[in-house]
């Protein structure tokens, strides 16, 4: 998947998405550049602009992100700079949309939001942004000044899909059968988020459970077409649940009628995360990865490519 603009590409050059490591290392680098420009300037209003931090979405991916980005700014960061308190940052996150978390249960989507206003995050929903660019934003017809904006709005789907010359939907995805194999194309199948894959009348989310569950059916497909034999049962997909973390210690997750939120929920999200890697070395690093980091408050790269040098 690829950040999708609404139609305003012109706002990926001020407003990067979170969709790869890539992406992952420009966003550390810019909030990492920006607090070392605010630490050089005596000036007032632009220290404010350099420390003020705005992301564009309330999904899961904001909602993380700004979470995240609140830890950053009150612990890991907390003394490593002389002349400005890392604290004292102000994080925005904002939405075109009613609530924070919109494919949530609207008692999740007040947790959460209650959630990071403890963490010092200010909500604003309803709100839609018109202009992205390198002073900040305008967001409801209100200019906020700020040197970091990060888009966790839209995605759009790999360009793939059309290379097919296949039908696709209006997101881009490809339609397939309910076996996840593309009509138009004999032998081709199409999982994850390149898909549009229907149940019951409505579509299976594009989220890594789903992808998991699609990929794994099409492996067995195959083998079993390699065979000779015949498959007759499609895809189903098994909803196990949606979580969100939000911050240190608080996790959502929402099953059916259970919907639960707070320590033991984030206890029971990084169990599954860590469960979902693969191989052992690679569960045993991370594991001790976090707890370290859980410890010590600290985070185990600060580094700033020279792409993306202070001024630049």
């Amino acid at each position: 998947m690829r950040p999708s603009y609404f139609g305003h590409d012109e706002f990926a050059r001020y407003a990067p998405g979170l969709k790869s490591l890539g992406d992952a290392e420009t966003i550390r680098a810019k909030i990492l550049g920006a607090f070392e420009l605010a630490a050089t300037t005596e000036d007032e209003d632009e220290r404010a602009r350099q420390m003020t931090f705005i992301l564009v979405g309330a999904g899961p991916s904001g909602v993380e992100l700004a979470g995240s980005l609140a830890d950053l700014v009150k612990v890991t960061l907390r003394r490593n700079f002389r002349r400005i308190d890392p604290s004292k940052s102000t994080i925005i996150l904002l939405d075109a949309g009613k609530r924070v978390l919109p494919t949530f249960a609207e008692s999740v989507s007040r947790m959460v939001a209650r959630r990071l206003e403890k963490l010092g995050v200010k909500v604003m929903t309803g709100v839609k942004v018109e202009t992205v660019d390198e002073q900040g934003v305008v967001a409801g017809g209100m200019r906020i000044p700020s040197a970091t904006v990060l888009w966790t709005a839209g995605v759009a789907a790999s360009p793939v899909p059309k290379m097919l010359g296949t039908k696709t939907d209006r997101a881009g995805r490809a339609i397939v059968d309910p076996f996840l194999k593309v009509v138009e194309a004999p032998g081709v199948f199409v999982v994850g988020d390149a898909a549009s894959v229907m149940q019951k009348g409505h579509p299976v989310p594009g989220v890594a459970q789903a992808a998991i569950q699609e990929g794994r059916y099409v492996g067995q497909l195959i083998a079993k077409e390699l065979k000779g034999r015949e498959v007759k049962r499609p895809f189903r997909y098994f909803d196990k649940g949606n979580m969100a973390v939000v911050g240190k210690n608080y996790a959502v997750l929402e099953r059916g009628s259970l919907r639960t939120g707070g320590f033991l929920t984030w206890l029971v999200w990084a169990f599954v995360h860590v469960l979902s890697l693969p191989q052992l070395q690679n569960r045993l690093r991370v594991q001790h990865q976090w707890v370290w980091s859980y410890f010590t408050g600290q985070r185990s790269s600060r580094l700033i490519p020279e792409s993306h040098e202070l001024g630049h």
